[in-house]
């Protein structure tokens, strides 16, 4: 797609060109960062490519029509995480957020956790792309938002 370019950035500069620009996104990625992002972004649709032929037309039509469509498979996951919402973060994610809320540094996680400070940065933009997030702040304050409805 080119430099700076991927899926995400291309659903994203479509929708702003042509806001009713339905985008569907076919693809074999199915983690929930993924499908959270594409969503976000402004995708109306989420497929996997195993999908069978009528559930792409269905879905094509689908999408010109306004509606939401996804495979199966992404919808039972993305119902899953709503139902379940701690569920998003894998045990080290949420680890590594609680210590990012005592207000460590990169190197200072890194230590703690005896990962690098590369890795660290690698579980942030995770955590902060499954919390729908893009800063350190906003993603402390999710995680107090979600402690306190407990």
């Amino acid at each position: 797609m080119g430099a700076g370019m991927d899926g995400i950035e291309a659903i994203k500069q479509l929708r702003r060109r042509n806001a009713r620009q339905a985008v569907l996104v076919f693809t074999t990625y199915d983690s929930d960062a993924d499908i959270v992002r594409a969503v976000d972004a402004g995708a109306m649709g989420y497929l996997l490519k195993d999908a069978a032929p009528e559930e792409i037309f269905a879905a094509i039509r689908g999408a010109v029509q306004g509606k939401s469509v996804m495979s199966a498979p992404v919808a039972s996951r993305l119902f899953q995480q709503l139902r379940n919402p701690d569920e998003i973060l894998t045990p080290r994610e949420a680890e590594l957020l609680s210590l990012l809320i005592e207000g460590l540094s990169n190197r200072e996680l890194g230590q703690r956790l005896f990962i690098s400070e590369a890795t660290v940065k690698t579980h942030l933009a995770h955590i902060y792309a499954k919390l729908g997030v893009e800063t350190r702040a906003a993603a402390i304050a999710t995680a107090i938002r979600r402690e306190g409805m407990r």
